[in-house]
């Protein structure tokens, strides 16, 4: 088996095993690592790879988007949500005009939300509970 096989089947195990805390922290450090990399890839000027990894980006959003419950916690969904779209709406800025800074306060607000969601699901995970 090829290192890059075992490194798909430990990947796959660890998703398979994660809680749906470790899982949200984790799509949070995707779109982080997506966005950054799209920066780069501007500053190359790599159309094609700059591309891809805001689509990268956006479609983690877009999945975040759709696991909010309303009817659990209607204000932090709504206001989770209005954040998710303004951050889609800077990723598609910054996919127009060629701009990585208009990516910045994207990764900037969702290294806080990551950092208080990390902290929430290491609190709760070490609780037991």
């Amino acid at each position: 088996m090829s290192q890059l096989a075992t490194a798909r089947k430990y990947k796959a195990a660890q998703i398979e095993t994660a809680s749906p805390g470790q899982i949200l922290v984790a799509l949070y450090d995707g779109c982080i690592r997506f966005c950054r990399a799209a920066q780069v890839h501007i500053e190359a000027g790599d159309v094609a790879a700059k591309g891809k990894m805001i689509s990268k980006a956006v479609a983690i959003l877009g999945e975040l988007r759709s696991t909010l419950d309303h009817e659990v916690a209607p204000e932090l969904c709504d206001s989770l949500e209005r954040l998710y779209i303004f951050f889609q709406e800077q990723l598609s800025l910054a996919n127009i005009k060629m701009d990585p800074s208009l990516i910045d306060p994207v990764i900037k607000l969702m290294g806080d939300l990551r950092g208080a969601w990390g902290s929430a699901v290491a609190e709760v995970e070490n609780s037991g509970a």
